[in-house]
């Protein structure tokens, strides 16, 4: 009988591979994260050995959908989401590929595996065929080459597999209903006319353009709908350009950037994502820049997983999403923490004021406008943020496998106001340098932020938690099902936008690392901000309780009882500790003694008093008082968290 392989697809996962048929087992460790595996070594794909007759399953343990498919055509899985898992049997050595048809190619590119079955030579070098990263030569210009589709090729792929580096694929107006793959560096990829240019994945095609590890590839002026998961997608590439660029109602992202450096997104627009509209991630320095673009209806409007370094969002309106930016530290990707990007000249007005289409994981965040979740040494400034349904600016803790706390981010001259909670939030723990200065708001958790967190002193430490328990109670309802998913399919199309001055006649600007891309970009005014942010209005205001809104059921006992009570009943046990000093007859040394210990030691020194102290309040009392307390505190709060799950 044959062994049993698991493969994780996401996060870090434990394969184990079963042994042969004498009964022994080999165990043996795979990590793998979303969108690739792990070990890997850029395009050597990874290797698994496993015996003749063994079942290899892969289990996605990730955040993104996945599959797996078998490179010469033998097998296919449905999409496996979160939890789901795929199995296949192996019955003759040999050497089998995989890849996922979402995140890598048959080539070897992107995401990909090989699965060693028996004792087979491995002749290989493992290397993808495909183009990556300084694997070809910078043109030095563009060819002048134009490719018409449909009237030099039939299809934008075909235009595209036709091209060489430097070349433009221009493509007619219609609705072309493919997933196009870009192996081929320095190819400029522009529609015609961005609104009417339309890719239409017909909800059930993957990716709209999907650019892999090929350098320097630039899309214009497209529009692509209705793909089950990314509108536009690069991956592990260096050097890349998206610019008036459409993608609405896409099962996952509108416009995708995965573990590439040297970019630019511009003059875009993204609706109707469950995930973000806009996404770059892990990517440390990215050397990358997101300029005037538009994002509504999404269930985030940015969300950058690990990515900073050299990393501006700017100049853009992130309106009616679930949340406005969120980028975040997460371990399912590489690189944490997200650190060290900039957020300035934003229009961040009426997140979560509407129903958008959402995951499980997405959810938490709704309601607010900038959210930095776990991340480190970010610059959120000169922005102007109205009507967020919860918290305008949150500096908050984010939990994965591991538990990453913010540190020295600088939030500075933004205009915050109308927020459903508070205007600025810093939520605790925090390791410290987290600061504000210099904005104009109203409302803040902690009371008076900027005297408390303000950036001349920079303290260690921190923040409020009412911030992270109105997250942690999200994130627990979200988790029990508790939450709106809606529709991506249903997302409404997106109005007419701006095209590329003379799409048809404009010059060829290769995507050139350093050179063309990110290229230069400005931040401006707060007033120019200001005159082109516009609100709804429509935000109520919350009436809360220590920072706690006292909303529903659960959400009050959260804050009445996670909150409010441990504190009260550790000044009640400080209280009690010194009264019954004060009265009791003691030496004046043991008394201050005692005294000092309940003072100094936080929680420990009231219990070592009422324990070992001498106390004259009965022993029954003293032991009610400690460990009743604290089981009626633990029982409360975890009925409130039973509450917001139901």
């Amino acid at each position: 009988m044959g062994g049993l392989a698991v493969v994780a697809l996401g996060a870090g996962a434990v394969a184990l591979l079963g042994g042969s048929g004498g009964g022994e087992s080999a165990y043996v460790t795979v990590l793998a994260r979303d969108d690739f595996f792990e070990p890997e070594l850029l395009r050597v794909p990874l290797r698994i050995e496993v015996p003749v007759g063994a079942t290899v399953e892969w289990k996605n343990v990730g955040r993104n959908p996945h599959t797996v498919a078998a490179t010469d055509g033998s097998f296919t899985s449905d999409t496996i989401d979160r939890g789901g898992e795929y199995s296949h049997t192996y019955d003759k050595p040999g050497i089998y590929p995989f890849f996922c048809t979402l995140h890598g190619t048959k080539a070897g590119a992107g995401m990909a595996g090989t699965i060693v079955v028996g004792d087979v030579p491995l002749s290989a070098d493992g290397s993808s065929t495909g183009a990556g990263p300084g694997r070809e030569p910078v043109p030095a210009a563009p060819t002048g080459t134009t490719i018409h589709v449909p009237r030099d090729q039939p299809s934008i792929q075909a235009g595209v597999d036709a091209a060489k580096p430097g070349d433009l694929v221009l493509v007619a107006p219609g609705v072309y209903a493919e997933s196009v793959l870009v192996v081929t560096p320095y190819v400029t990829i522009r529609g015609e006319d961005r609104n009417t240019t339309i890719l239409d994945g017909e909800f059930k095609k993957t990716n709209g353009i999907h650019v892999v590890e090929a350098d320097g590839v630039a899309i214009e002026n497209l529009t692509a709908r209705h793909y089950q998961v990314n509108g536009f997608y690069w991956t592990g590439v260096q050097g890349y350009r998206g610019s008036y660029l459409t993608a609405y109602a896409n099962g996952d992202y509108g416009i995708y950037v995965f573990t590439s450096t040297w970019g630019r997104i511009e003059h875009s627009y993204a609706s109707g994502s469950p995930d973000s509209g806009f996404y770059i991630g892990q990517c440390l320095p990215c050397h990358a820049v997101i300029d005037d673009v538009t994002a509504e209806g999404n269930a985030l409007g940015y969300s950058g997983t690990n990515a900073g370094g050299d990393m501006y969002v700017i100049n853009s309106e992130w309106a009616f999403n679930g949340a406005g930016l969120a980028p975040n530290t997460l371990d399912v990707e590489g690189l944490a923490p997200q650190r060290d990007a900039i957020f300035a000249g934003n229009s961040v007005h009426d997140n979560g004021s509407a129903r958008v289409p959402t995951k499980r994981y997405q959810a938490p965040a709704f309601g607010t406008g900038i959210l930095i979740g776990g991340g480190r040494g970010n610059v959120v400034e000169g922005n102007v943020v109205r009507d967020s349904g919860i918290y305008g600016v949150a500096i908050l803790p984010n939990v994965d496998q591991n538990l990453w706390l913010t540190k020295d981010n600088v939030v500075r001259n933004n205009i915050v106001s109308s927020s459903g909670q508070a205007d600025l939030a810093l939520g605790g723990p925090a390791i410290g340098g987290d600061c504000f200065e210099g904005n104009t708001f109203k409302t803040s958790l902690p009371p008076a932020i900027e005297a408390f967190a303000g950036c001349a002193v920079r303290a260690g430490g921190g923040g409020d938690l009412a911030p992270t328990f109105t997250l942690l109670a999200k994130f627990v309802a979200a988790l029990g099902g508790n939450y709106d998913p809606g529709n991506w399919q249903n997302a409404p199309a997106a109005p007419p936008q701006p095209q590329l001055p003379s799409a048809a006649t404009a010059p060829v600007v290769l995507a050139v690392p350093e050179m063309a891309v990110p290229g230069p970009h400005a931040v401006r005014s707060i007033e120019a901000t200001l005159a082109a942010t516009s609100s709804s209005g429509s935000v109520r205001k919350e009436f809360t309780i220590m920072g706690i809104p006292l909303g529903p059921l659960g959400s009050t006992l959260l804050g009445l009882y996670a909150y409010v009570l441990p504190l009260a009943l550790y000044a009640a046990w400080i209280s009690i500790a010194m009264w019954d000093l004060i009265r009791r007859e003691l030496s004046d040394r043991r008394r201050i003694g005692w005294m000092a210990l309940v003072l100094v030691l936080p929680v420990v020194g009231p219990i070592a008093y009422f324990g070992i102290g001498g106390s004259a309040i009965s022993a029954s009392v003293r032991w009610f008082l400690i460990v009743g307390g604290i089981a009626i505190y633990l029982g409360v709060a975890a009925l409130a968290m039973a509450v917001q799950v139901l």
